[in-house]
């Protein structure tokens, strides 16, 4: 493949990323159309120390400003139904929301009745205020506690009870580290537990291996760090920072321009937006080079 072919071919794949915030990145970014196309789908994570107020400011901020909101719900959190009923209501009505990703999330003991996605799907409250569709964890490298065909049979089940509750369904990948594993994992379990049902594939974003280090050590970010803060041998292989993004793109972006069921790339920001962002942007508009099995912006 000439250069040029294969330049188009990476961003091509790019188009139409999304990209994972902080709800503290809305207090700080004035417009988030001067980092992002608008109509972007943007996830608000639910860090330990946020409270559902953060959240919904920042999905209404996004909406307000054209990108498209997708809160983190973890279930393990919600204290309650009336909770949950509060938090998707408000969303709903102030902030446009109509997709939410769905977490067990954090503490490993939950502290209301929700202890998994599952149960936030059986809720009823989701289609009670109007949301339309969810997002759902998958795992192409392994889950951190479920072992053997375990993750593979939950994610079926997911699915499964999304679609009896009319909603619709995508999967998100926790963020990967090997693109051969990537695909083995798509063609050996994904089609088989998730049929033609979209993925997102997750990837670390643009993050000093210092930060990375900082934010793993000090919180766990729900759906994000929360993995790396279970896996210390995780945690190592993932500080080769912002190059592991430019080689996992690169080396993936076939398979999601091949393969109907895979949707794109999910950009994990890990508290370091504005420049994932950036990166992101410019692999979408071609202005990198191809070094190796690397993307070089320009």
């Amino acid at each position: 493949m000439l250069p040029s072919d294969r330049r188009a071919e990476i961003a091509q794949a790019a188009l139409g990323f999304s990209i994972e915030s902080m709800p503290r990145d809305a207090a700080r970014i004035t417009d988030f159309r001067d980092h992002l196309p608008v109509g972007t789908e943007v996830y608000i994570a639910w860090p330990p120390r946020a409270d559902l107020d953060e959240m919904i400011q920042a999905a209404t901020k996004l909406h307000e400003q054209g990108m498209i909101p997708i809160p983190h719900v973890a279930a393990r959190r919600v204290e309650s139904q009336a909770v949950l009923r509060d938090f998707v209501q408000r969303l709903t009505e102030e902030a446009g929301v109509k997709r939410l990703l769905l977490l067990g999330g954090d503490p490993d003991t939950p502290v209301g009745p929700y202890p998994d996605a599952s149960s936030l799907l059986t809720s009823g409250v989701l289609s009670a205020f109007g949301i339309e569709a969810v997002d759902i964890a998958g795992h192409p490298e392994g889950h951190p506690v479920m072992q053997g065909d375990e993750p593979a049979r939950v994610l079926q089940e997911k699915i499964a009870l999304a679609q009896q509750a009319g909603i619709a369904v995508r999967v998100v990948s926790q963020f990967v580290l090997e693109p051969d594993a990537v695909v083995d994992w798509h063609t050996q379990t994904y089609r088989e537990a998730a049929g033609e049902t979209a993925l997102q594939i997750g990837v670390p974003g643009v993050v000093s291996t210092r930060r990375l280090l900082q934010l793993a050590s000090s919180c766990g970010l729900s759906g994000s760090l929360g993995m790396l803060r279970k896996s210390g041998r995780r945690l190592a292989k993932t500080a080769m920072g912002h190059d592991t993004t430019e080689v996992l793109v690169a080396s993936l972006a076939h398979l999601v321009n091949a393969e109907k069921s895979v949707a794109g790339f999910h950009f994990y920001s890990f508290g370091n937006f504005e420049k994932t962002a950036a990166w992101a942007c410019s692999v979408t508009r071609g202005d990198f080079d191809i070094k190796g099995d690397a993307i070089q912006l320009n």
